[in-house]
């Protein structure tokens, strides 16, 4: 299984700023100092580069950009940004980091190239200041720069706070616009929704008749969400279904083909000492990245795009091994779980720690839910477990086993340690999913070692971590309905 999760040298990895340009996309990525767990040292990065033609075969190149020293405005680090080639060069705008000014500790920063390898930072650094007057000094930061051609210029959103409103709420999008990439002119902000504290890695692009506007959210629910409007000025709406991943899924952003196909690229954070009772840092590995596509709706559809899937063909033998409640085999790779009223579950064994798990599900009449059970214990108790809820008309993550309240804790001696999900809880994530009798729902689900990474009905994607040490890494489970799991394949 060739999946790329952070460059080799690294003990972990942050955001990608994906670029693709003359058939090749490339990663720039922060990347965190050996040895690093915690700000500030944590986040004095680099950025990473990494190139791919076919996105399953990586090859790393030199390191693009290293921190300044001193007084410079990016002595603690080089954060995120954008790449873009533009009037005859390549340009990277990123965000200055020096947390021992007393003022303007993030800028906006410039560096140029002539073969998009190696870079030369812009002597008059930086060339964005914050709007002192109108913004918060501490957020000011994660340059996304494009060429629009609906308003014939370069633009460049940035991710900041505005001083008026509900404080926890003043997170906002700042346009800045230019006709060469050297003279910015400030427009103001073209998104406040007050919503949240600060919208990071924003980005904006086009797609058929909308534009769509994604940023991720560290404060609330830490995933990445986009907006849809019909012009790049907005007003931006809410769709059905937000977001571009569930939580741990952090800031995606994208880019696009010669085919027109567009890929978000992510990370997954790491937890302190890869223990699932350990605080979850910023940074981690990367994320299989999620293909994301119009539905008829206006909305972003997210699968896995074919050449990760096309990537791990190789057969892995399995049993099945029901533990509760009987099942019917249809040949080689169908199975049938019948329990109305109750519990039906079991397990699927094989020896390898990284494989990829697909099968298609046929609803039948489900009242409660169905689905699958993740990095299990056998009796099911401690888990994660993807549910699809006919009732709810939702797909959910959730993460056993849960708390109880203090008065029942001693009666409920069956329960077990619960887990600690931290901020995330213990329905680690939901999206609202259309589901009725008759359905064929696709999933397929990539367990790497620690990584969970769901997509399903090529519709929503999941990802998760879970590090210690379980029974069974997937299970099939039916609570009160009949549903009928075929075409089951895993393969590494």
């Amino acid at each position: 299984m060739k999946i790329f999760r952070k460059p080799s040298f690294a003990d972990s990895t942050g955001d990608a700023i994906p670029f693709y340009h003359d058939g090749v996309y490339h990663i720039f990525s922060l990347t965190p100092p050996p040895g690093t767990t915690v700000y500030p040292a944590r986040l004095r990065t680099t950025w990473s580069h990494t190139i791919s033609k076919d996105l399953v075969h990586w090859e790393e190149l030199e390191t693009a950009l290293y921190p300044g020293e001193g007084d410079e405005p990016d002595a603690d680090g080089i954060w995120t940004g954008a790449v873009i080639y533009g009037e005859n060069k390549y340009h990277i705008f990123y965000t200055g980091y020096n947390y021992h000014l007393e003022t303007d500790q993030q800028t906006i920063c410039h560096a140029t190239s002539e073969d998009g390898i190696k870079w030369t930072k812009d002597p008059g650094n930086p060339v964005v200041k914050p709007v002192a007057e109108l913004y918060e000094r501490l957020d000011w930061r994660d340059p996304y720069v494009f060429y629009n051609e609906d308003d014939e210029c370069y633009w460049m959103l940035i991710s900041g706070r505005i001083k008026e409103g509900p404080p926890t709420k003043t997170g906002c999008i700042i346009l800045y616009r230019s006709d060469n990439l050297e003279n910015w002119e400030y427009y103001g902000p073209i998104y406040k929704p007050y919503h949240t504290n600060c919208p990071e890695c924003c980005e904006m692009y086009k797609m058929g008749d909308n534009w769509y506007l994604s940023y991720s959210r560290f404060s609330e629910f830490v995933n990445t969400v986009y907006r849809v409007a019909k012009s790049p000025f907005g007003p931006w709406r809410t769709p059905k279904m937000d977001g571009i991943g569930g939580r741990r899924f952090y800031a995606a952003k994208s880019l696009e083909n010669d085919e027109g196909r567009r890929f978000y690229f992510a990370w997954a954070h790491d937890r302190a000492e890869r223990s699932d009772q350990g605080e979850w840092y910023w940074g981690g590995e990367f994320c299989v990245p999620h293909e994301v596509a119009v539905n008829a709706e206006g909305e972003l559809d997210v699968k896995m795009p074919k050449e990760i899937l096309e990537s791990i063909q190789e057969p892995v033998e399995w049993t099945y091994k029901p533990i509760w409640g009987e099942n019917q085999r249809f040949g080689e790779t169908s199975i049938v779980l019948n329990a109305e009223g109750t519990l039906n579950y079991g397990f699927f064994q094989f020896e390898e720690e990284s494989v990829m798990f697909s099968c298609k599900m046929k609803v039948g009449d489900c009242r409660d839910h169905f689905g699958l059970l993740l990095k299990s214990d056998e009796k099911a108790a401690r888990c994660l477990e993807l549910r699809v809820e006919p009732g709810m008309q939702r797909v959910s993550l959730v993460n056993l086993p849960m708390d109880v309240d203090p008065f029942w804790r001693e009666s409920c001696t069956n329960v077990g340690e619960p887990k600690n999900p931290g901020p995330d809880g213990i329905r680690v994530c939901e999206k609202p999913f259309p589901v009725k009798m008759g359905d064929l729902i696709d999933v397929k689900v990539i367990i790497d070692r620690d990584m969970v990474e769901i997509f399903i009905g090529e519709k929503a994607a999941f990802t998760y971590r879970v590090y210690e040490k379980t029974d069974y890494n997937i299970g099939l489970q039916v609570q009160d309905g009949s549903v009928e799991y075929y075409d089951i394949k895993i393969t590494k």
